[in-house]
């Protein structure tokens, strides 16, 4: 419940630019700051070209350093301090195509699952198309395909020109571009309903780049098998626990939860801390003892009798 009031909080934050609704515009050179906010990026995939957006997108930012032949000095210190604080948190909580992932997975289709080896695409997409291809072509080439940007941008820019906007005068949306555009958001909406984010876990390049720094981000998952109560009740060590599957059972990444809890894959949404035996600390703070010993255990449970029982 508080993840998804933070996601709703993040999702107003970030996109409340309701005067563009009425006036079918964007927050650009005019009104609040004078469009100031615009150079600002905020650590999520949020579409530069949204009407309701304030801030630029850190993706579509990168790319256009890359196309001017500049460094981002400004860009670099935001994700990298970002990521060295709270590593690839931000996707869990506070990205708006993230939640909106999410709330098309609760639709009641059939669930699936897709190799392992899709996870590597996002490295593709990060260092091949935001950076060779950008580089090559001099053209921001995620951003005509990000599915991201085709809803929170393209569909209201549609909608605008059917509405005779000034803003969206001489945009062509009968282009082959603007049709592939549609297919790929139409992809991914019906994938989200049948698999958890698969955006986040398959193309999206800012959570390739926060991600790989998860495991050097003071915000650290680590893993205390004393307080696994499925674990105790079944005698686990950790070298075995892997057998229970309760954790891992409950990340929607589908990591192999607690050896991969800190995985370039996990956006910290913390549900794999509910079955106790993993939690979050920040990297200065001391680990507990991750030995496991269920002989020891019982003292701290008020004696056997107390053991729970163990899900069938």
């Amino acid at each position: 419940m508080l993840r998804r009031i933070v996601q709703i909080i993040a999702l107003l934050a970030s996109n409340s630019y309701f005067a563009g609704i009425t006036n079918a515009s964007f927050y650009h050179g005019a009104g609040f700051l004078q469009g100031r906010l615009k150079g600002a990026c905020v650590p999520i995939l949020n579409c530069y070209a949204c009407p309701l957006a304030w801030g630029s997108c850190p993706i579509g930012t990168l790319q256009h350093f890359i196309i001017i032949r500049a460094l981002p000095f400004y860009l670099i210190g935001l994700l990298g301090l970002v990521g060295l604080f709270v590593g690839r948190w931000p996707c869990g909580w506070l990205c708006p195509f993230g939640f909106f992932q999410e709330l098309l997975h609760k639709i009641p289709l059939r669930k699936i699952s897709a190799p392992d080896w899709l996870r590597h695409l996002k490295f593709v997409f990060l260092f091949g198309v935001v950076g060779l291809i950008a580089w090559w072509t001099f053209e921001p080439w995620f951003c005509k395909i990000c599915p991201a940007g085709t809803l929170e941008a393209g569909l209201p820019w549609l909608w605008w020109s059917a509405r005779g906007s000034e803003f969206a005068e001489g945009m062509d949306f009968t282009t082959g571009m603007f049709a592939l555009k549609i297919v790929i958001l139409v992809g991914f909406v019906l994938l989200s309903a049948m698999m958890w984010r698969p955006f986040c876990r398959f193309m999206c390049p800012l959570g390739a780049f926060l991600g790989l720094m998860n495991k050097v981000s003071l915000l650290q998952l680590d893993y205390d098998l004393d307080n696994c109560a499925i674990a105790y009740a079944r005698g686990s060590k950790f070298e075995n626990c892997a057998t229970c599957k309760n954790c891992s059972g409950d990340c929607p990444m589908e990591l192999k939860v607690p050896e991969q809890r800190n995985s370039v894959d996990c956006i910290r949404c913390m549900r794999c801390t509910r079955s106790g035996s993993v939690y979050w600390r920040f990297g200065f703070l001391p680990a507990r003892d991750r030995t496991g010993n269920s002989e020891a255990a019982p003292s701290s449970r008020g004696g056997a009798e107390s053991e729970p029982a163990v899900p069938a």
